[in-house]
């Protein structure tokens, strides 16, 4: 299920993203002091990757997962993708907010059909 359109929207170039401060995720994690979960922050990785290639992908891997700061609902973060020199199927990704990283990861992946989804 994408979080597209209902935990987040994209801005500008498509890969800043916005979040919506109103929805649920942010009452249990954690009240009075809402934070973005980290799964949720790899899945938007997966749906925004998938933009930047123009098709369908699945995160088969992820290595190397570094929170830096908590992304609270009002920040508004960037994503950035870098192949990878070791694999063809394989980016780092990095999360930023105002040229700060929030979050770095490697994730490898695979092509999927869309009809999967």
């Amino acid at each position: 299920m994408s979080l597209r359109n209902n935990l987040y929207h994209t801005a500008g170039d498509g890969f800043t993203v916005r979040f919506h401060a109103q929805h649920p995720v942010f009452g249990g994690h954690f009240p009075g002091n809402p934070i973005v979960p980290g799964a949720c922050l790899v899945q938007i990785a997966e749906e925004l990757l998938a933009d930047h290639l123009g098709t369908p992908v699945a995160f088969t891997a992820v290595r190397n997962l570094k929170f830096r700061r908590p992304v609270t609902p009002d920040m508004v973060v960037t994503f950035t993708f870098q192949p990878s020199a070791k694999s063809p199927d394989t980016c780092i990704i990095e999360l930023l907010t105002h040229n700060e990283t929030d979050a770095e990861f490697t994730a490898t992946y695979m092509c999927t059909h869309s009809d999967l989804q």
